[in-house]
Parts: structure tokens; C-alpha cells; sequence
């Protein structure tokens, strides 16, 4: 079942973060409207470090590019500096050009804050990048405990996707994105989400 967060339309997420973001720095954003099934969120630019995985699944890209990106904000850059670990872990998923092909999945994590003014250092590994995203406007289904298999992810966002065209909201349909809260350890407060992001895109004031 998906779960939908306990936040009231128009709220805006300051400084620090919701609750699942447990104390890191998060994306901020605004919700600019809740239905029972998702939240339109409205979010902010930001930097995030990321690395392009070609899998089969969701949760080996994510295991292959974690120990990469870790590495880097545990000094694996160019000012060999420490990092503070930030949520979510994002995963840009985009569609594998045929059925027995490997998915095209990008990973990554948001830069903190602190790093964003004045700019993230450039990562030792070649296979990372710096991206900066612009202001947009995404549909967000959330559900709370483990997210175990692909399976589950998959069916969060055909559910998402069948709502949005039951309520008449367009979105892009080639990519979805993940974000995962959590580490492995966590038993309670888990969270999960899927994005869809809106076809008319940009914040809307």
C-alpha cells in the first residue's frame, strides 16, 4: 500500500529536511498539493554526484554505484576532503532499448548544502560526475518499511502512473526516478519513493 507522508498542502520543507531525510541534508522542496495516492512537490535546483550503471536490475546498479560515490565523500576527490553523507540516494531509471536488454540507471548523491554555494569538489573517479538539476516539479508516491526486489519498485510506479492518468496529470514517461532514505541497517522509519516528473515541468511561481 502506499503511504503519503503526514504533510498538509503548501507546506514548505526549510533548511533542513522531513523527517525521513533522519538529520541530512535533502533536496528541498515545496508541496504544493497532497492527494491521497501522491504528493506534487515543487523542488528546488540543486548539485548531486552521480554515476551512469547499465544493468539488469534496480538493485544492482544501486549496490555497484554505491561503494563508488561513498568513496568520494570519504575523501576520493580532488581537495581530498571528507563529505557528510546526505539523503536520498537517487536513481534516474530509463528504459532498456529492447526486452533482453540492460536498463540505463544513473545513481547519485545529493551534494550537501555547505558544498553547494561554494561548489563540490571534482571526484577522483572517472566514471563521476558533478550534474546540476534544475527547479522542477515532480509527482512522489512514498511507502514506508523494506523495498525488497525490483518488483516492488516497479509496481510503485505503474500505480503512481495509472493515478496520474486517471486525475489527468501528464508526466514523462520515458524515466522514473527512486529514492532511498534508508541504509541497510535501519529496521523502523524506512521510506521509499518513486518520481515521476511533470511533463509541463518548472516551478509553477
Amino acid at each position: 500500500m502506499l503511504v503519503t507522508a503526514p504533510l498538509p498542502p503548501t507546506v514548505q520543507v526549510p533548511l533542513g529536511a522531513p523527517w525521513f531525510c533522519h538529520n541530512l541534508d535533502c533536496p528541498q522542496y515545496d508541496v504544493v498539493e497532497t492527494t491521497d495516492d501522491y504528493e506534487v512537490r515543487e523542488y528546488e535546483a540543486g548539485s548531486w554526484v552521480s554515476m551512469d550503471v547499465e544493468a539488469y536490475t534496480y538493485a544492482i546498479a544501486v549496490s555497484e554505484a554505491f561503494h563508488q560515490l561513498y568513496q568520494y565523500i570519504d575523501g576520493a576527490n580532488h581537495d581530498a576532503v571528507k563529505i557528510p553523507m546526505t539523503a536520498p540516494v537517487r536513481t534516474k531509471v530509463s528504459a532498456a532499448a529492447g526486452p533482453f536488454c540492460k536498463n540505463n540507471f544513473t545513481i547519485s548523491f545529493f551534494v550537501p548544502f555547505a558544498f553547494q554555494k561554494k561548489g563540490a569538489p571534482k571526484p577522483n573517479n572517472p566514471d563521476l560526475y558533478l550534474e546540476h538539476t534544475p527547479a522542477a516539479t515532480y509527482y512522489v508516491a512514498q511507502k514506508d518499511g523494506f523495498v525488497m526486489g525490483d518488483w516492488i519498485v516497479q509496481k510503485m510506479v505503474k500505480t503512481l502512473a495509472e493515478t496520474l492518468e486517471r486525475d489527468g496529470r501528464e508526466y514523462e514517461s520515458e524515466v522514473f526516478y527512486v529514492a532511498g532514505y534508508d541504509p541497510p541497517y535501519r529496521i523502523k522509519g524506512r521510506h521509499t519513493e518513486v518520481w515521476l516528473e511533470a511533463e509541463d515541468n518548472g516551478p509553477s511561481r
